[in-house]
C-alpha cells in the first residue's frame, strides 16, 4: 500500500526517552534521599563548627562534601552518555560499501521481454 511520503510522520518507539525519564527520576530519588539523610545534616553540623570555631571540623566537612559531589556529577554524566547512546556520535560502526545501482533502459528491456508475431504471408 503507498504511503505517498506521508512514512516519515509514523512514530518511532520511545525507548531512548524513557530510558533517560527512568534515569533521571532514579537519580533524582537518590538526590533528594542523599540531601535529607547527608547534605542537611552535613550543613547543621558545618554551622555548629563555624560558630564555635572548629576551622579542622570544617575542612574536614567541605572537603567531603565536595568529594560526594564530584562522585555524584561523574555518575550523572556517565549515566546521561550511556543513556543516550553518545559514543555512536564519536566511534561509528563501519558500514558496509554501498552497492552502485544498475539503470537499465526499460525500452530495450521490454523489447527482450517482447514475444515476436508469426511471420504473415
Amino acid at each position: 500500500m503507498p504511503t505517498f511520503g506521508f512514512d516519515r510522520f509514523r512514530r518511532r518507539p520511545g525507548r531512548v526517552q524513557w530510558g533517560v525519564l527512568f534515569f533521571l527520576l532514579g537519580f533524582t530519588v537518590g538526590l533528594v534521599a542523599l540531601s535529607y539523610y547527608y547534605l542537611f545534616p552535613a550543613l547543621h553540623t558545618f554551622l555548629e563548627a563555624k560558630q564555635q570555631g572548629d576551622k579542622r571540623g570544617t575542612k574536614a566537612i567541605s572537603a567531603t562534601s565536595a568529594l560526594l559531589m564530584a562522585v555524584l556529577l561523574v555518575i550523572l554524566i556517565t549515566g546521561l552518555i550511556l543513556t543516550f547512546k553518545i559514543g555512536r556520535f564519536f566511534f561509528p560502526r563501519n558500514a558496509p560499501p554501498r552497492s552502485r545501482t544498475r539503470y537499465v533502459d526499460a525500452w530495450a528491456e521490454s523489447a527482450k521481454r517482447m514475444e515476436t508475431p508469426p511471420p504473415e504471408e
